[in-house]
């Protein structure tokens, strides 16, 4: 395939400069020759005319040969106003008669007549005389003569290069000169600038100055604009890669790029740096009831607090909603860098006056070492971020240093996270049921549903294993739908077989609160046809911990519908008797760790309490736990209303639950 060929700026100019050159050079020369034929053409003229002339002079005034000589003062008159005649003589064949020039003494041989087929210029060339006959009457005697013009080679010729010499000082020399000043102002005014734009264009540097022609100087202001603005954009698009525009902190790429760099510095001079992983504890708590504004200007601020907080050499990114790492290199000791550390939990604990809100806000933080803990970004990030959860399983609102245990413990919980997922799809997940019984009538009245992963490697998997992490990774809303679908099934055969007790099922709050609960719950129930005041949910003080609009209006909704409300767990976690007086709740339950304390004076009064703000807030209370006689006596005495725990059964199965309804039912009637 052949290539394109194209031509530069010069080389453009001097082709253009070169046709120019020759079209005016041919254009002239072609001029030169025309005219130097025409000069020719009309000298030969003119010296034929004066020989026709002077032929016709002599024919009239010619009388006899001894006058002949008499006409010499007229051919020297003729000669001496003709340049280009040299000598003019007359002979009769045989001899000169009359002659101009003394030394012209022999007939000069005719060698090209006028009206050859040869240009005028080459025929004045070489031509050397021009003749005419001359024939005059002596008497009855008609004389014939010759008359003959010899030319003045000399004359003409150098008439011809004096021509030539003008045609090449003005169509020669003068062009030349025209093409060099040409050249030199479109070399410098257009070439060079243009050489000059396009290497501008190629590397954006050695601004060009303004140049002389007007239509150069546009392109070249146009250029240089553009050329700043993209600049300007790449500048910006460069940090923008590399920075968060929410905190002007570096982002996840800069991080990348600044720890690339320090990984290799720290490997070739054998340096540890801290790599510190900072969450910010219930943030999102924050946007929830504040609103998303008002936690983006809370991280605006902590950002710049932190890092105004932070040395010099330090470095902080913000990776993730509330997630910051921090590198700190130079510290002398563990115990520098946990001033380091306390300082910023420190700067970021302080009340953060938001749109008149004062907001308090902790942090949690996890520390990897370089290379002890990890010799690569991911490797750093990853045991940082276990660590981080560490010290949120603590507490929250501290530090904590990553291990290998706590590396193991992680893993594990990975693995437990992706089998329980597999289980759901296994059909691995049972319920067993535990029967509440009325202390008043010692009769089954409900039944709490409970959740067994049956492992065919581990055998059963009791929820204390599973549950934490399904609430946390939001595995429980897929996990508590079965629970609730199971259980609403599971009720309907009991109900077949006159079973008719309420089942009461555990709620998670991310479940409750998840979009389209409540439609997809009571639908649930009226497409199995259950009556909804069979059905108890269980719920947990976490769902006070938001004591917002949205929270009652779930609860408020359900409840109206007919479903009745347990607040398990009670005691243990948020208390508050504003929500008991404000949420709809129908039963609540006190905790098994209470139970166990039933026979102190602290336990005793603390259980008494509940059973009786219970029975003044119109509430139902159910004790859990109760696994001896000593303790079912003692709630029947101080008015508890129901007891569920080992003391009555264990959690079991379906049919086992079946067996002892019945039993227990025949037991009640036979009394």
């Amino acid at each position: 395939m052949l290539k394109r060929v194209l031509l530069t700026v010069q080389r453009f100019i001097f082709l253009i400069i070169v046709i120019f050159f020759n079209v005016a050079f041919f254009s002239f020369a072609y001029y030169y020759f025309d005219q130097r034929e025409n000069t020719a053409s009309a000298i030969l003229k003119a010296v034929n005319y004066q020989l026709l002339e002077t032929s016709y002079h002599l024919s009239e005034d010619l009388v006899s040969l001894e006058d002949i000589a008499s006409i010499r003062p007229m051919f020297n008159r003729i000669i001496s106003n003709d340049d280009f005649i040299k000598t003019i003589y007359i002979h009769d064949g045989k001899e000169i008669l009359v002659t101009t020039d003394s030394h012209q003494n022999k007939i000069i041989p005719t060698n090209l007549r006028l009206g050859n087929d040869l240009s005028a210029y080459d025929t004045l060339e070489k031509i050397e005389v021009i003749e005419r006959d001359v024939n005059f009457r002596e008497g009855e005697n008609i004389t014939p003569l010759k008359l003959v013009f010899v030319l003045d080679k000399n004359s003409t010729f150098l008439y011809f290069n004096e021509n030539t010499s003008k045609f090449l000082l003005y169509f020669g020399i003068a062009p030349v000169f025209i093409f060099i000043l040409i050249w030199f102002l479109l070399h410098n005014y257009i070439s060079k600038p243009l050489q000059r734009l396009h290497k501008f264009a190629y590397n954006h540097k050695d601004t060009p100055k303004a140049f002389t022609l007007k239509e150069l100087e546009t392109i070249r202001h146009s250029m240089v604009k553009t050329f700043k603005r993209l600049e300007d954009e790449k500048k910006e698009l460069f940090e923008m890669l590399r920075k968060d525009l929410l905190s002007s902190l570096a982002n996840r790429k800069g991080l990348e790029e600044y720890a690339e760099r320090l990984i290799a510095t720290s490997s070739r001079e054998h340096k540890e740096f801290a790599f510190l992983f900072l969450d910010l504890d219930n943030f999102k708590t924050v946007n929830d009831s504040l609103g998303h504004n008002i936690g983006d200007e809370l991280l605006k601020k902590i950002s710049f607090t932190v890092n105004k907080t932070l040395r010099a050499n330090d470095f902080i990114a913000r990776v993730g909603g509330d997630e910051f790492v921090i590198i700190v290199e130079n510290y002398n000791s563990l115990v520098e860098l946990i001033k380091i550390i306390d300082r910023i939990r420190k700067h970021i604990a302080q009340t953060w006056l938001i749109h008149t809100h004062s907001i308090n806000i902790e942090s949690s933080i996890g520390i990897a070492f370089y290379p002890k803990d990890g010799d690569s970004l991911i490797s750093l990030m990853k045991n940082s971020d276990i660590a981080m959860y560490e010290a949120k399983r603590g507490g929250r609102a501290r530090y904590h240093f990553f291990t290998e245990e706590l590396n193991k413990r992680v893993q594990d919980t990975i693995a437990l996270d992706k089998n329980m997922r597999k289980a759901l799809l296994n059909k691995e997940y049972q319920l067993y049921y535990q029967p509440k019984v009325s202390l008043k009538s010692g009769k089954i009245v409900g039944v709490e549903a409970l959740i067994r992963w049956i492992s065919p490697t581990k055998g059963v998997i009791l929820p204390d294993t599973f549950i934490g992490l399904a609430e946390e990774n939001g595995f429980v809303v897929k996990l508590g739908w079965w629970v609730a679908q199971e259980s609403i099934r599971q009720y309907k055969v009991w109900r077949k077989k006159n079973i008719d007790i309420v089942i009461s099922i555990n709620i998670a709050a991310k479940q409750l609160l998840a979009e389209g609960f409540v439609t997809d719950f009571k639908r649930l129930l009226e497409e199995n046809g259950v009556e909804p005041n069979k059905i108890d949910i269980e719920i947990t003080e976490y769902m006070f911990f938001q004591h917002n609009d949205r929270n009652f209006q779930i609860l408020q909704e359900l409840h109206d519908f007919g479903v009745t409300i347990s607040l398990d767990d009670f005691g243990t976690g948020y208390s508050s008797l504003t929500y008991l007086k404000s949420f709809p709740i129908d039963n609540l339950k006190i905790d098994k760790t209470f139970i166990d304390d039933y026979d102190s004076v602290s336990g005793s009064i603390f259980i008494e309490t509940i059973v009786k703000m219970g029975q003044t807030l119109k509430m139902k209370v159910v004790a859990e736990g109760a696994e001896l006689k000593e303790q079912v006596e003692y709630l029947k005495s101080i008015g508890c209303d129901q007891c569920q725990g080992y003391y009555f059964s264990k959690p079991i199965k379906a049919d086992d639950f079946e067996t002892l309804f019945l039993q227990q039912k025949q037991t009640v009637n036979a009394i």
